[in-house]
């Protein structure tokens, strides 16, 4: 093991045991505050559905996981507010600008029929033509070279 080897294997070692300690006062950075309101963001999610279905939830939980969102919110530990399970804009809405407009109803969707098929749907295309000379006598085989001589006696 070369020198550098060494040093990054203790290079390593030092970082994880610095870690670990930063964790274990509850500084342990960025990513772990991150991780942390990811929990925070499923529990405020899981409140908004309970209120949303009309079932009870306890507004001092509310207030607890909004206040630790804010104070995460405030250290920059929230990266972005992006939907994660939002649906993709179709082609081409992106670039324009805004999303097209939902059908009307009874236009389309999940509750409408399906359009009819096309007028020829379901019957079969006339096979194509055959080649040319189809039915014709087929063409002789090639001619065969002359069989080998015998060997010549006593040779």
């Amino acid at each position: 093991m070369g020198f550098l080897d060494k040093a990054k294997a203790a290079a390593t070692e030092l970082s994880a045991k610095a870690d670990q300690a930063l964790a274990s006062q509850g500084l342990a950075g960025p990513a772990a505050a991150g991780k942390q309101a990811d929990k925070f963001f499923r529990d405020l999610g899981v409140l908004a559905y309970l209120d949303a279905t009309g079932r009870p939830a306890d507004g001092d939980e509310k207030a607890r996981v909004m206040a630790a969102l804010q104070g995460f919110e405030g250290q920059g530990a929230l990266p972005s507010f992006a939907l994660q399970t939002a649906a993709p804009p179709p082609p081409g809405a992106a670039a324009a600008g805004y999303a097209a407009p939902p059908p009307a109803p009874g236009a389309g969707g999940y509750g409408a029929p399906p359009p009819p098929p096309p007028p020829n749907w379901g019957t079969a295309a006339p096979p194509p033509p055959p080649p040319p000379n189809w039915g014709a006598a087929p063409p002789p085989p090639p001619p065969q070279s002359p069989p080998p001589p015998p060997p010549a006696p006593g040779a």
